[in-house]
């Protein structure tokens, strides 16, 4: 692999990937994740590509059922000569492990956040440290949490791993992966012979890793990387006499790719564009502008995503749904609307951001909740 990483082409990156059928169930690709330890599944459909990634596997009630094209969200499709930089801007950006790769129009293999970081770190890591790219205060589960509230916790913030504390100390760590390959039973019987129902009664501990990857904060980037390739965890939990003082995971890693200055790059996030120029131009506009206001109000916004799903219900209609995800420091919302004409969706998306700003800066103490700062209790599901 050349060591000169401003010149690296995706191209020196590609692996082989296998691709799902709109129509497969969402067990099909459980499967295909467990045997082969991958993190996402991707779809072609009319020339675009999609993801569904083991977050989204999450929300999934019925994993029999329910069909990928009911949860798949588009990503974008890189090209094989591009430069590796925009390949990990692109997934820093989107939050995901992996993209696909192509070459006229082929599909020609995937290009991973793991490759790329361990290139990163082999040839810029010495020139940073530990504490410069970690998430530090990660949020976190008590030991006695259920899977229904991990599970919730996860898929509100975006994360894949949860530390899991007794008396504030690491006992454990619980991943999106645990969750989704422990989905238990309709119906199960507890520990004194009684049922109780639901997928995720459970508690974290019962479904934890068994191993827990941890390192120093006084460790070197690389010693963290080898850390989490021998044990094949896509993280690893910094502590301090058993303290939880971080996390790492390959998302961290990406922030040593030069990106064009900021390590964190803009927090507004558009997954599924219109193709259309001109609506596609109109979205980013009106979303762009009214989260640049929510910060203004608010500097503790630290994300803003909104996902775009389209469905052809005839030759001339076209059905949109967006999700629109914010997350502050310690407080998130999220809004969800569909429609036929894109732009007064994202108008309607706009006034209900401009309502939270208003909210915000009439009220700037409103994001000091009463519950622990490591996990916050209006994640439980009831």
């Amino acid at each position: 692999m050349p060591n000169k990483t401003a010149t690296l082409k995706n191209s020196d990156y590609v692996e082989p990937v296998v691709t799902f059928d709109p129509s497969d169930p969402v067990s099909k690709l459980i499967g295909s994740l467990k045997e082969s330890g991958n993190y996402e599944g991707f779809i072609e459909e009319n020339g675009r590509t999609f993801s569904v990634a083991m977050r989204d596997l999450l929300d999934v009630e019925n994993v029999v059922t329910t069909k990928l094209s009911t949860i798949m969200s588009p990503v974008p499709r890189l090209n094989l000569g591009d430069s590796v930089i925009l390949a990990a801007k692109s997934m820093f950006e989107h939050r995901i492990r992996s993209l696909p790769v192509y070459s006229n129009g082929k599909l020609q293999g995937k290009i991973t956040s793991i490759s790329i970081a361990k290139s990163f770190v082999e040839s810029t890591g010495f020139n940073y440290t530990l504490q410069k790219i970690m998430t530090p205060d990660p949020i976190c589960a008590d030991t006695s949490d259920s899977a229904a509230k991990a599970r919730s916790i996860m898929i509100r913030r975006k994360v894949d791993q949860l530390p899991i504390l007794d008396a504030l100390k690491l006992t454990g760590i619980i991943t999106s992966d645990d969750i989704v390959f422990g989905m238990v039973p309709e119906v199960q019987r507890d520990s004194k012979g009684g049922t109780r129902k639901g997928r995720f009664a459970n508690i974290v501990s019962s479904l934890a890793s068994d191993e827990t990857t941890t390192n120093k904060e006084g460790d070197s980037l690389s010693k963290v990387m080898q850390n989490m390739l021998k044990f094949s965890t896509n993280y690893s939990v910094i502590v301090d006499n058993s303290k939880v003082k971080g996390i790492v995971t390959y998302r961290d890693f990406l922030k040593l790719v030069p990106f064009g200055g900021a390590i964190e790059p803009t927090p507004v996030t558009i997954i599924g564009l219109p193709d259309n120029p001109l609506e596609s131009e109109i979205v980013k506009s009106k979303f762009t502008a009214a989260v640049q206001l929510l910060r203004k109000m608010d500097p503790t916004v630290m994300d803003v995503r909104a996902i775009i799903k389209d469905k052809m219900i005839n030759s001339q209609k076209m059905l949109y749904q967006v999700q629109v995800f914010i997350d502050g420091t310690e407080w998130h919302e999220n809004y969800k609307v569909d429609g036929y004409d894109i732009s007064k969706i994202f108008s309607e998306i706009e006034s209900w951001i401009k309502r939270i700003a208003t909210r915000r800066d009439k009220k700037p103490d409103r994001i000091k909740r009463k519950t622990s700062r490591r996990y916050a209790a209006d994640d439980e599901i009831s």
